[in-house]
């Protein structure tokens, strides 16, 4: 099963997951897909969402892949499945149940949920969490200038003011912040200085297990032993894609081109 599987996002947030199932499933042939052009999602309405998104998923179908990614909240939470109905042919799998499962894990009583507009406004992490336990005090919280401003490359010159405002009201009220975004865990370290000792769960870590599972449960892996097959596409500029995202992911002389559609 050497076909690639394909790996998508608004724009360069995704890459944090890649780079986990790089990790995770060096072996395995990938396609990424930033969406740049219509980068950030959270502000899109879900019709929107499904017509980016069904670009998207042609597009990896062209190109024979065996699985499909949502590395991405905003579609996991508004359109993925639509997606899987759309596309019943081939596996689609979102962020957001892996993620709840790996918060459900901690020990943990109040949370606070950031995320984009789109996502925040589906209620999907709450919906989720409360159907497992319902004891659990669940904050959401709509967190709109941080994916333009990773996008734009600025949290690189430090953004703990921005950080400081969305957060601080919830310093006294929570013990665990789920990155509902897989932006946020490229401003991890600069969220930890303004909100300390919390549990924090990524939810660009938590899809790793999953896709692993899947592929093994349905013997899906690839078999050969030389490292996998990286590309990445964009459906905006190359040179901004990457100088937004060379901080945090080592491209090792990959390529970026631009797709579109």
């Amino acid at each position: 099963m050497e076909r690639p599987i394909g790996i998508f996002d608004s724009g360069v947030g995704g890459l944090t997951v890649l780079t986990h199932l790089q990790t995770e499933l060096p072996h395995e042939n990938m396609i990424y897909i930033g969406d740049n052009i219509h980068c950030p999602y959270g502000e899109k309405s879900k019709e929107q969402l499904l017509s980016y998104t069904r670009q998207i998923c042609d597009f990896f179908i062209s190109q024979n892949v065996k699985m499909i990614v949502l590395a991405c909240n905003t579609t996991s939470a508004n359109v993925l499945s639509e997606l899987q109905v759309l596309y019943p042919q081939i596996p689609i799998v979102g962020v957001i149940h892996s993620t709840v499962h790996d918060f459900l894990n901690r020990d943990t009583k109040n949370v606070l949920v950031i995320a984009t507009q789109a996502t925040i406004q589906s209620h999907k992490y709450q919906e989720l969490i409360h159907h497992y336990h319902p004891d659990i005090n669940v904050y959401e919280l709509a967190t709109p200038k941080l994916v333009p401003l990773i996008e734009s490359g600025e949290y690189k010159n430090g953004i703990e003011n921005t950080l400081n405002h969305y957060l601080q009201p919830y310093l006294d009220k929570v013990d665990s912040l789920i990155l509902g975004c897989t932006h946020y865990p490229i401003v991890l370290g600069q969220i930890q200085k303004v909100f300390p000792d919390k549990e924090y769960i990524s939810s660009s870590e938590s899809i790793c297990q999953e896709v692993s599972s899947y592929l093994k449960v349905h013997q899906m892996y690839c078999q050969q032993t030389k490292l996998g097959e990286i590309k990445i596409y964009t459906t905006g500029n190359p040179k901004e894609f990457r100088y937004s995202s060379e901080g945090f992911f080592h491209y090792q002389q990959l390529n970026i081109e631009h797709l579109q559609f």
